[in-house]
């Protein structure tokens, strides 16, 4: 019999898989510890590890290959298994954004009829087309969907189905469908439509609407949506088998014709009407009457003390729906938001939408800032004021087992913290957003460079030759040059706001390092490719000359080192949701 690893005894920074190109463990995902977060080759996976006491070996190999064949744009990939006499475990892609139950937790009584729409629709395609092919889920619930620009995600699919049975420790007991309280669970596509109905109802009605089991249970009526689709709807979500729909794009078609219903109005409309018939009638008293008392009694009849003026000012000061930029403007300057067990993030910064010229503008730098090109940031985000900090990390390192990372007798307290690897700053950011339940990771080559320029074209935000009192480097005019980090903060900000962004500790990012910046993207996001060998490191340090602590200077790390000199900073993401105005 073979003995495979015990995942028990699994660790974060623990090598699995082959020796020489192993995965690295970043940070497990699973109570039990059998699904991780891992890293491999510059890139990140979902590893679930084989439980044998959960069904067979070859079921659990089977199933991996069979669900690697998945390909759709709701679906995060899956990979071959990996499979030796000590490791076995399945592989996916890892999907960014926020869990559907963090998201949903901003609307406590149900979002928007565009949201819910923009959240399930390609989820609803994809289930019936695997659906087709006898493909199916199996656990869907508020943490297999993942919430990506407002668009949900499917993670897992299928991950379970070599197990005996699925428990609460794969999924939320309260979508589980009637045929999973069975002795002998029968898993099936029709399960995922039961699955599929109870999360809509969650995103309709609110979150805490899974803790009520019967349909009867329900509203009667739903403010966004016509009384037969409701009535179709609740039908639907009915426990029976029978009752389930054929169909889930159907179902969303039938929601987004509602998205163009006329309102209801009839509480607007007859104030309208009314004045309108009354001024017909005033205007025939008056013909047909001289006499000055009747006018005056019938109009005192008719429109009782309702001047015209006054329900058309009303009409005329109804708010005016805030547009995203508002919404945006409205957002606090400075964030710091508390952390589950007791402490808090750090402090991040507001920056607004942009679009800026990014690279060696001065012609002084190397290939790699080349060529100078413009890049739009149509979406604000928050970066944090300082460099994370011994502080901060300390906390999660603590939390998480993870060994605390040298200070090279410097200090630690509010010193950035050095000797980290891109992967350690991968997985503090994940810690950040479990912690706060808000998405936080590095930041783009794009982000770092725009907010440490601060709408500038110079070589530094405050000019194009280094300035005493503005960055720590070797040779910039400190007290720390060329000797070690300095406490953050120490050093003036820049225009908006952040600390350090040129000196101090050279940052990771999030981007692949490419030798120059052809081909490289023309708006916000993350610049990854195929083999990523090496991470992109900015802004210089205590230990580099000037000409490295250009806003454009770029190099290149293999994620897995470390340095005295190396450390980060995270960026905050601000969800769609809160710049989409409430009434849509």
């Amino acid at each position: 019999m073979i003995e495979f690893y015990d995942i028990n005894k699994l660790k974060i920074g623990q090598h699995v898989g082959v020796e020489l190109d192993p995965y690295v463990l970043n940070y497990p995902t699973s109570k039990n510890k059998a699904s991780w977060v891992a890293d491999h080759g510059g890139r990140s996976f979902v590893i679930r590890f084989y439980e044998k006491d959960r069904g067979k070996v070859d079921d659990f190999v089977q199933n991996a290959r069979k669900y690697a064949q998945l390909k759709h744009p709701a679906i995060t990939p899956n990979y071959p298994p990996f499979y030796s006499k000590l490791w076995v475990f399945s592989c996916s892609a890892v999907c960014g954004g926020e869990s559907l139950y963090s998201f949903l937790g901003k609307y406590p009584d149900g979002a928007p009829l565009n949201v819910v729409v923009s959240l399930f629709d390609t989820i609803a395609k994809a289930l019936d087309q695997i659906h087709a092919k006898s493909f199916f889920h199996g656990h869907l619930d508020l943490s297999a969907i993942q919430v990506v620009n407002g668009i949900g995600i499917m993670t897992g699919v299928g991950a379970h189905h070599w197990m005996e049975s699925i428990t609460n420790n794969e999924m939320d007991p309260r979508l589980f469908p009637p045929e999973y309280l069975k002795k002998t669970q029968n898993r099936s596509p029709i399960s995922d439509r039961y699955c599929f109905m109870r999360l809509l109802m969650a995103a309709l009605l609110g979150e805490s609407i899974l803790d009520k089991t019967q349909p009867s249970q329900l509203p009667n009526s739903h403010p966004y949506l016509s009384n037969d689709t409701w009535k179709k709807l609740k039908n639907w979500t009915r426990s029976s088998e029978r009752h389930r729909p054929k169909s889930l794009v159907e179902v969303m078609r039938l929601l987004r014709a509602n998205l163009y219903r006329p309102e209801v109005a009839e509480e607007k409309t007859p104030p309208k009407d009314r004045r309108r018939s009354l001024l017909l009638a005033r205007k025939n008293i008056l013909i047909a009457a001289g006499l000055i008392t009747s006018v005056a009694f019938a109009s005192w009849i008719l429109w009782p003390e309702e001047p015209t003026p006054k329900p058309i000012i009303a009409q005329a000061e109804t708010p005016k729906e805030k547009t995203p930029e508002e919404l945006f403007n409205a957002l606090p300057q400075v964030l710091q938001e508390p952390l589950k067990d007791g402490g808090k993030a750090p402090k991040v910064e507001k920056i607004a939408p942009s679009t800026f010229l990014m690279g060696d503008q001065q012609h002084i730098g190397d290939d790699n800032e080349r060529p100078v090109h413009e890049v739009k940031i149509p979406k604000g985000f928050y970066m944090s004021k300082y460099e994370v900090t011994f502080e901060q990390y300390d906390r999660f390192a603590k939390a998480t087992g993870r060994p605390l990372p040298p200070d090279n007798g410097w200090g630690r307290g509010n010193r950035p913290v050095i000797n980290v690897s891109w992967y350690d700053a991968k997985a503090y950011a994940a810690w950040l957003s479990e912690q706060t339940g808000q998405e936080y990771r590095l930041p783009t080559e794009i982000e770092w460079e725009y907010s440490a320029r601060a709408n500038s074209n110079t070589s530094y935000w405050y000019g194009n030759k280094v300035k005493a009192g503005y960055s720590v480097c070797d040779s910039c005019g400190s007290q720390w040059d060329g000797v070690s980090t300095a406490p953050v903060g120490s050093q003036a900000s820049n225009p908006f706001g952040l600390y350090d962004m040129l000196g101090n500790v050279a940052e990771w990012v999030e981007d692949c390092y490419h030798k120059n910046y052809d081909g490289a993207p023309t708006s916000n996001q993350v610049w990854l490719s195929n083999k990523c060998d090496s991470r992109v490191l900015r802004g210089g340090s205590w230990f580099d000359i000037p000409r490295v602590g250009r806003s454009s200077t770029r190099y290149r790390a293999q994620p897995k080192l470390k340095a005295s000199n190396w450390g980060f900073r995270v960026v905050r993401v601000i969800p769609d949701s809160a710049l989409t105005p409430k009434s849509e």
